[in-house]
This record gives C-alpha cells, sequence and structure tokens, in this order.
C-alpha cells in the first residue's frame, strides 16, 4: 500500500518534492494534495504533475480529503505553530522542515501531543551531516559541548534582520563579519528562514540552550557553510559542510531538499533503512 502525502507550502522545497514525485523518485508514495497561503504558486506547483494534484484552500480542507498518512510541512515556522496540531489530531504524521518551530510554544508541545496521540514527528538532516553520529553521542548523555558555525552570503541572510541587529543591507558587508554568536534557540527566532539546521542540531544533541551557535556573513562566500564541532566522553566529532544553494532560493541548501526526499523516501518504501 502506498504512502499517501500531503504537502503544505509551495516554495522552492515543496516545489522540488513536487517534481521528484513527478519524476517517479518516490515510488511508494502517493502525493494526495498541496496547500499554500498563496494559491496561485499552489496551482502552479500542482500542474507539474499530470494528472495535476488537488489544490486545497485551506488545511483544514486537506485533511478532509482523506487517505493522507503524511504530511510534509514546507512552508514555515509560524505553519508549524498554526498547523501542527490541526494535523496531528487528524491523524496524520508530520515532517518538518522549518525545525525550529520545536523550541518555542506552541510547537515546542508537539512531541509531546504526537507522543499522546500515537503519531511521529519526522525531522530531515536539512544541510547538515553527522546527525546520526551526534545522536549516538548522546545516548548516555556523553556529548559535552557542541558547537555550530555557519557562514553565508550576506545575500542568503534574512535583509530585514541584518537591518535590525546590524543596521547594515546586505550590499553594505564587505568583509566577513559575526551577526549572530549565542545559544541554538535564540539563533532560530532571529533568523527562523536561515538556520533551522541549528534547531536540528539542538534536538539531536545538548539542547537548544547549550548548542552554541555562530553565523558569520561572508560576502567571499558563495555556498552556504556549516563547521559543526562536539566533544565528549564518545570522543570528537568535526565535520565541515558546503552547500550549493538552489536555485530558486538562495537561503536554502540543495543538500536540504535532497534530505527531505530521501527520508520521504526511506519512510514509504519497503526493505532496509538507512539512519531514519
Amino acid at each position: 500500500m502506498n504512502l499517501g502525502v500531503a504537502l503544505v507550502g509551495c516554495g522552492a522545497i515543496g516545489s522540488s518534492v513536487v517534481e521528484a514525485f513527478a519524476r517517479g523518485e518516490i515510488p511508494h508514495a502517493v502525493l494526495q494534495g498541496v496547500f499554500d497561503r498563496d494559491l496561485d504558486r499552489a496551482r502552479a506547483v500542482s500542474t507539474s504533475i499530470t494528472p495535476p494534484i488537488p489544490v486545497a484552500s485551506s488545511v483544514a480542507e486537506l485533511l478532509a480529503a482523506g487517505g493522507i498518512q503524511l504530511v510534509i510541512e514546507a512552508a514555515s515556522q509560524q505553519a508549524v505553530h498554526e498547523y501542527g496540531e490541526a494535523i496531528l489530531r487528524a491523524g496524520c504524521d508530520l515532517l518538518i522542515l522549518s525545525v525550529g518551530a520545536l523550541l518555542e510554544p506552541p510547537g515546542s508541545g508537539l512531541p509531546k501531543l504526537a507522543e499522546q496521540l500515537g503519531r511521529r514527528l519526522y525531522i530531515p538532516s536539512g544541510g547538515i551531516v553527522g546527525i546520526d553520529g551526534l545522536k549516538a553521542a548522546a545516548f548516555r548523555g556523553e556529548v559535552e559541548s557542541v558547537v555550530l558555525t555557519t557562514r553565508k552570503p550576506p545575500y542568503a541572510l534574512a535583509p530585514e534582520v541584518l537591518l535590525e541587529r546590524l543596521q547594515l543591507q546586505p550590499s553594505e558587508i564587505h568583509e566577513p563579519m559575526l551577526v549572530y554568536e549565542g545559544p541554538a534557540r535564540e539563533a532560530v527566532r532571529y533568523f527562523p528562514a536561515n538556520i533551522n539546521v541549528a534547531a536540528t542540531l539542538s534536538l539531536a544533541g545538548i539542547g537548544p540552550e547549550r548548542t552554541l551557535v555562530r553565523i558569520i556573513a561572508d560576502p567571499r562566500q558563495t555556498l552556504n557553510v556549516h563547521e559543526i564541532y562536539a566533544r565528549g566522553t564518545f570522543g570528537e566529532m568535526s565535520l565541515t559542510v558546503r552547500n550549493v544553494t538552489h536555485p530558486r532560493n538562495p537561503r536554502t541548501s540543495m543538500l536540504a531538499v535532497l534530505s527531505v526526499l530521501t527520508l520521504l523516501r526511506e519512510l514509504s518504501r519497503p526493505g532496509i533503512h538507512l539512519g531514519v
């Protein structure tokens, strides 16, 4: 039996998910419907599959269609806050890309709700690697420190946040500049569309308060670079990822898209499962 899937959010990642279905890359799943606040964008994305995917005018309508076991959130932290509970209560599992939403209410209550309802929250690895190793290291609380240093070209960071924090436009940053240093919880609050990997890393390891995040706006960079360092009684872990950005959104890494598609394929097919 194929996995019934619905999509919330038809931006760069959401449209890439639809394109993967159109190419037959998720063979044991069926995309049942899509929703986006911009209905014109949703309609445009829906027609990339033949026959076109049904477009819902609301999440309630999307869930009422039936036959859905998994909803993919590819919209925003606000979407997780607004629709997460309803999705779980409708008997669906939820794959979350805007992971930072899980660090603040009401999103922080979703894991407990999912447990109560017998549902699952899935978090793809996104634009970083080493999540499986960090989870293993943290199994018995053997991680002492985790540091994430992210370097992005200024135009890949939210211009309104740069203006608020530094009184600078992206075009005015000519040298590498530290724009944030602090706990993961605050990082995803200041940069909700840029640093969801910090939330993922903190949930896999030592939590959002103890996970240190540094964000550097670097005009010399053309890629999104994530440097991860972890230390504990297990030893040390040091990883660097240099991500090509999505052609339709410089804030999104192609690796993040691929991580969603890989997780979706793993969840929908029989056979061997690695790291899920």
